[in-house]
């Protein structure tokens, strides 16, 4: 395979996971208490240092998160948590892809 195909297929299939994750967490309508909030917040941190340590964060997840953050600091806690776990979706999704890549290079070795 050509090394652009599987780049994108890799992208392509990283970001429809981030994607469905994101809906069926968002998907599940509740009032949002502080503790939900803060709870989601951390999750999201937790897998973004993940992802960070593998060298693959993403700038989108990046900004989910720092809106979380604002949300939270305005006692919006629907909103932080729902931007918390798109986040956390995000993150989880790049961990995903940076595990399938490190095992994709060898396809693109000559043999």
């Amino acid at each position: 395979m050509r090394s652009g195909v599987v780049r994108s297929r890799v992208v392509k299939h990283a970001m429809m996971m981030a994607a469905g994750a994101a809906l069926l967490m968002v998907g599940v309508a509740h009032a949002a208490s502080k503790a939900d909030a803060e709870h989601a917040i951390a999750t999201a941190k937790a897998d973004m240092k993940v992802a960070a340590g593998m060298n693959n964060q993403w700038t989108p997840t990046v900004s989910a998160f720092k809106k979380a953050k604002k949300a939270m600091a305005a006692n919006k806690y629907e909103s932080a948590e729902a931007h918390a776990k798109k986040a956390r979706a995000l993150a989880l999704a790049s961990i995903d892809q940076a595990r399938e890549q490190k095992h994709l290079w060898k396809n693109e070795v000559p043999r």
